[in-house]
């Protein structure tokens, strides 16, 4: 049965009678209502329907209101993602920082303007040929260009049989390499519209540099990791003496539409720019497919890459449309700065007012402070100071509650920054409308090719999708209780895992009795590309999860098997 809002009419009659019924409970019986009392009636009639009215409306104020208790990302707008290759045609490397400007047209004729998500590097490097295995056959990557050095033998593009193990993989050769290797160089998969299967593992699988002997090894490995808008950072597994570079001041965005296609290299020490002519057993298969003697082309050191990938993945030759090195996503995001004083601009200001006719919306917000540079909270509960200032926020507007001087004397002004967007327009921008930088002179050296469509832009979340995401994320706050909480978790951690059996004890330790948690986790054999080297790895990052999200006081065994027996 639907609901019906009542009307000021019908809400005005129920309340004539319930007064009616009221008075009659006394003793008094009217049959005219007293004009004034009627007024009264209509007006507050009026009152209630408006309040009926509004229920959609205070239905998502108290939504947002939860959001922002447990520290959830707003109810927002979401910028437009697109994907943009950079050509430098300086010798030497550069880099772009996060945030470099970009002018974009959208297809109806407004001026918009991207920003690059996180900072890559650039260089003359280039992929010298891309492989996929599957099945037992290797064969060339159509998608991907080749370069000039092996282009001369004219390869085929057909598959040839060689045995490299259960596991389908990408294999990569990048040449050209300067000093840095391929530190921070991006690089981004164009994959067909069935190929999540792909995307999921490139976000989750092990990628591996083959070491000088043309090996794996344990300072070749590498595992992604989400930055901004879904970029991967690539980390290395093994302690590295420099740990990986971190976006800084950036805003905590949902994922963009490309993400999980666009990836970025780590920083690649001197030990770590591993080199070789060739893998091992891909030489021989190689040289089938080029129809000559590769040793020559072998003597050139280049870097290769290897991403195993799950066994049930769509045919790569045809899912992988191209590989593309000096690729980065860019989102429809741009900064607005702006001083409020008090007396003239009021203390709550407009957020969505338009700039040359263009609608803006808020992303998220990026630091509020004082004209002293004293810090803004966003909640009066964030401090417990009462002379601190703080701000509320929505997407309209955002309202200042000015602290104190140190004298007493209250804030004249307020610095405010934040994140806006242009929405759904920012997804009429077409593969090629990102023209160039905004400040040209800047990047004289460097060419922007514009790759893809842009997508995903948002005026507002969807009432549904927030109440899911929040119900989404009561559900999984990472709390491990039970032992089906402990369950899932161990088996939600990496896909190679087949089960987990979990078997509690009571165990006498150094400070008494203490409870034990013992965990019987059985793998996949098949999923491993160098188990003496990845299970170590894998044990002690799940036992860090696992013991940061139990209870107190609560030890953990792990014990890993194959199906045919332990083996660590």
């Amino acid at each position: 049965m639907s609901f019906q809002t009542p009307g000021i009419l019908e809400i005005d009659h129920k309340l004539r009678e319930d007064f009616r019924r009221r008075l009659k409970d006394f003793g008094i019986t009217v049959d005219v209502l007293d004009p004034v009392l009627a007024v009264i009636f209509r007006t507050f009639a009026h009152q209630i329907e408006s309040v009926y009215a509004n229920t959609g409306r205070i239905r998502e104020k108290l939504l947002d209101d939860l959001i922002a208790g447990i520290k959830l990302p707003g109810r927002y707008a979401h910028p437009a993602q697109t994907v943009v290759r950079f050509i430098s045609n300086g010798p030497h490397a550069k880099t772009l920082r996060t945030g470099t400007e970009l002018n974009a047209k959208a297809a109806t004729g407004e001026r918009l303007s991207f920003a690059t998500d996180v900072s890559i590097a650039l260089s003359p490097a280039q992929i010298a040929l891309a492989l996929v295995y599957q099945e037992q056959q290797l064969q060339l990557l159509p998608g991907v260009d080749i370069s000039e050095s092996f282009a001369t033998y004219r390869p085929s593009y057909d598959p040839v049989r060689v045995n490299l193990g259960p596991q389908p993989a990408i294999f990569l050769a990048v040449e050209n390499l300067g000093p840095a290797h391929l530190s921070h160089h991006g690089l981004f998969f164009d994959l067909s519209a069935g190929a999540y299967s792909i995307q999921q593992g490139l976000i989750s699988e092990p990628w591996w540099f083959f070491g000088e002997d043309g090996d794996l090894s344990d300072k070749g490995l590498m595992r992604p990791h989400r930055v901004h808008r879904g970029v991967r950072q690539l980390e290395w597994q093994v302690a590295s003496s420099q740990r990986a570079r971190r976006e800084e001041g950036l805003p905590d965005l949902p994922d963009g539409f490309y993400a999980g296609r666009a990836f970025l290299f780590p920083e690649i020490v001197d030990d770590r720019k591993l080199l070789c002519g060739v893998p091992r057993l891909l030489d021989v298969p190689l040289s089938r497919l080029a129809g000559h003697d590769l040793r020559s082309w072998f003597e050139t050191p280049r870097a290769w890459i290897k991403v195993p990938l799950p066994a049930n993945v769509p045919a790569l030759h045809t899912a992988i449309h191209g590989i593309i090195l000096h690729a980065t996503t860019a989102s429809n995001l741009f900064c607005l700065n702006q001083t409020v004083h008090f007396e003239q601009d009021g203390y709550s200001v407009p957020i969505t007012r338009g700039h040359h006719g263009l609608r803006q919306m808020l992303v998220a917000p990026l630091s509020v402070s004082g004209l002293d540079n004293e810090i803004y909270h966003s909640a009066p509960g964030n401090t417990a100071n009462p002379a601190e200032g703080w701000y509320e926020i929505t997407k309209e507007r955002i309202t200042l509650h000015p602290g104190l001087r140190p004298d007493g004397t209250r804030q004249t002004g307020a610095n405010i920054r934040l994140w806006l967007t242009n929405g759904e327009l920012g997804n009429l921008v077409a593969p090629g409308d990102i023209t160039g930088f905004a400040s040209s002179a800047t990047f004289d050296q460097i060419r922007v090719n514009h790759l893809t469509a842009a997508a995903g832009g948002t005026d507002d979340e969807d009432y549904s999708d927030a109440r899911r995401r929040f119900s989404n994320a009561l559900l999984t706050r990472g709390r491990i209780v039970t032992r089906s909480d402990l369950e899932s978790t161990a088996l939600g951690f990496d896909r190679r895992i087949l089960a987990v059996d979990v078997r509690s004890e009571i165990e006498r330790g150094e400070h008494g009795l203490h409870r034990l948690e013992r965990l019987w986790i059985t793998l996949d054999a098949d999923g491993f590309t160098r188990p003496e080297i990845e299970l170590p790895i894998l044990q002690e990052e799940l036992k860090r999860l696992l013991q940061a999200r139990m209870l107190h006081g609560t030890h953990l065994d792990i014990q890993f098997e194959w199906k045919q027996g332990v083996v660590a």
